[in-house]
């Protein structure tokens, strides 16, 4: 039997082309350095190699449908385009780009680990987009004046223009923590960067070790997308004083009219070990991205006034206790599935069964809307909603609202 006796030691010199070193560092932990000069750690080191991106391959959308849809509330500026939960689409024409949430369940896709990706589809030529994540300072404050390893998955389904970035923003000092300011001024031309917004600063990529399947070109990693699933990926340090971090990838230089492509196996993970995606469970993530948008409605079903009991259930529901067109007549007290990460900047309405934005009386003589709506103690956990009843309205009868809380950074 024999035994490997290692020395602690400091870091070792970049091993020559094909060649990679083992050792024991001062901390103790084994590391192997390749000759990129990627030092990785063999041994575990708890939750090093957690995400701390979230939805990162695209498992949850909770606010538009799965199929092929125009990205809703978009603009050239805000991070406002709605596309996967935590993730938005801020594009040059953002009106005539549509996303899709591409299910691999049952159709495998060669080199993806993830069940799902994220497909964007341009209709208009010249356009340039950017993808993009803001995390809370909750989230990442520990990770300051750390190493971080940032990586994803691309791939070009229809187009020729496949240059694109893929960035890590900070807020600064002289921003105000978990406030993101107005995303960009300029997208800026073929070829430049976009010029990011007040207070938000590009995080160069460490010289070394370089970036995985890219160029590291200025202040972010140059990736050029094939018709293949490739994993691309940069280390980058984080200021001691970053307030808060954005994940951006974006399209370098602008396609043409139906350009479609891929994102998918998103991570950011602590330390520049190369690190192989590993999927949340989705109930797991799904509770991550409730912290910052969650709803009555089933998960795929996109939040709309008029939907039938029988397709998106009663909504949030309790009884009327006082009978008739009588004011306060319910009282619908709603419980969020998780406590949000702050309370939420919106909470809106959507009546079961009939149009508008008030609960709707769903049993008894001829069910009706209600009147005179009011939410009132709106928190991190949950709102009360009151309103006046029907005149056909009698003690007991079912009465139900559905709702969305949203507390997504956007601006």
């Amino acid at each position: 039997m024999s035994r490997a006796i290692l020395t602690k030691t400091e870091k070792p010199s970049t091993p020559a082309a094909n060649k990679s070193i083992l050792y024991v560092n001062t901390n103790r932990m084994t590391k192997q350095l390749d000759d990129l000069g990627t030092d990785s750690t063999l041994n575990n080191r708890g939750l090093q190699d957690r995400n701390i991106l979230s939805n990162g391959g695209f498992s949850v959308q909770q606010r538009v449908a799965v199929a092929s849809t125009v990205i809703p509330g978009g603009s050239a500026t805000t991070r406002a385009g709605k596309v996967s939960d935590r993730w938005a689409v801020t594009a040059t024409a953002i009106a005539t780009s549509s996303w899709a949430q591409i299910d691999t369940g049952t159709s495998a896709e060669a080199g993806l680990i993830a069940k799902h990706y994220g497909k964007l589809t341009q209709a208009t030529g010249n356009t340039k987009f950017i993808l993009s994540q803001f995390l809370a300072n909750e989230d990442i404050v520990h990770l300051r004046g750390n190493k971080v390893r940032l990586s994803m998955k691309l791939k070009t389904f229809v187009g020729s223009d496949t240059l694109f970035k893929l960035g890590l923003l900070q807020l600064t000092t002289a921003g105000t923590v978990d406030t993101c300011p107005t995303f960009i001024s300029s997208i800026g031309a073929n070829g430049v960067d976009p010029t990011w917004g007040t207070n938000l600063v590009e995080i160069s990529p460490d010289a070394s070790p370089s970036g995985e399947n890219g160029t590291v070109v200025g202040t972010a990693l140059q990736v050029t997308s094939t018709t293949q699933w490739v994993r691309s990926s940069a280390v980058f340090t984080i200021p001691n004083d970053a307030k808060n971090l954005c994940v951006v990838l974006w399209k370098d230089i602008a396609g043409g009219t139906t350009d479609a492509y891929g994102f998918a196996e998103f991570q950011m993970t602590e330390g520049p070990d190369i690190v192989d995606y590993v999927p949340t469970p989705l109930s797991w993530e799904l509770q991550r991205c409730q912290r910052y948008f969650c709803k009555s409605f089933p998960l795929t079903t996109v939040p709309v006034a008029s939907l039938s009991v029988a397709s998106a259930g009663n909504g949030v529901t309790n009884t009327i206790t006082r009978a008739g067109a009588t004011a306060l007549a319910s009282y619908i007290n709603i419980q969020f599935p998780v406590r949000m990460w702050k309370t939420p900047t919106t909470c809106t309405l959507f009546t079961p069964v009939g149009a508008g934005a008030v609960p709707y009386r769903i049993s008894g003589a001829a069910p009706a809307v209600q009147t005179t709506v009011a939410q009132t103690g709106l928190m991190d956990y949950g709102v009360v909603v009151s309103s006046t009843g029907d005149a056909a309205g009698v003690v007991g009868d079912l009465v139900g609202v559905h709702y969305t809380a949203d507390a997504e950074f956007v601006t």
